[in-house]
């Protein structure tokens, strides 16, 4: 195992797969029996457990899931994290490969019993990112929002004069991420058009265009 915490925080418990069964559909359930063969609930972040404060968040889960194969869907990840009212970090072992998974949520203001689920960030195979995942923050917010920053990468942009330990600026940045993947989409639809486009004026309007969207990215 890549990534540990302290032993004091440990839980172990294996979950039943069936835990999550309640209001899926059949499909969702055979994703859990083909693509999963166990999992554990690894530790709990809590403020008994790691000696920091809690915020908006009590606590962090971090579960191990084992695979049957090589990958697991989305599809899973969002059932569980749409059951747990707290952030999970996925620790994903398949074989001896390792990788980290968390999606970034918000408390669901309607029903406390449930979380907002936003968008999942993945590490690669046995990542070297892995290494740098740690608890690193004054309160539990915080740990929950670096732990965001470290399995993302250079995914979020991480701007010196904002505070890591503010809810809003992670948010803001997950916003512009999403931003620039919906202008790049736009970017490969033009850089298609131009390819078809036997018109040479026409050719140039959309070339024009495609560079005027690749600035927004870069700025």
């Amino acid at each position: 195992m890549i990534v540990q915490f302290p032993a004091h925080a440990r839980v172990g418990k294996i979950v039943a797969k069936e835990n999550f069964y309640g209001n899926i559909d059949n499909s969702t359930k055979n994703l859990f029996q083909d693509e999963i063969a166990r999992i554990i609930w690894e530790y709990k972040l809590a403020p008994e457990t790691i000696n920091l404060s809690a915020k908006n968040w009590q606590e962090i889960e971090v579960f191990r899931i084992m695979l049957k194969n090589s990958s697991i869907s989305e599809k899973i990840l969002k059932t569980i994290d749409s059951v747990i009212p707290y952030p999970i970090l996925f620790l994903v072992e398949s074989g001896s490969l390792e990788k980290a998974i968390i999606c970034f949520k918000e408390q669901n203001q309607k029903d406390e019993n449930f979380a907002k689920v936003d968008t999942y960030f993945a590490t690669e195979w046995n990542d070297k990112r892995l290494e740098n995942i740690k608890i690193d923050g004054l309160n539990i917010d915080a740990v929950f929002n670096n732990f965001v920053r470290q399995v993302a990468g250079n995914k979020l942009s991480r701007d010196a004069e904002k505070s890591s330990q503010s809810p809003s600026s992670i948010k803001e940045d997950i916003e512009k991420l999403k931003e620039r993947v919906k202008i790049q989409k736009q970017i490969d639809v033009l850089t298609r058009r131009i390819k078809l486009e036997p018109s040479i004026g026409k050719k140039q309007e959309l070339a024009e265009e495609r560079f005027r969207l690749k600035q927004l990215i870069l700025n």
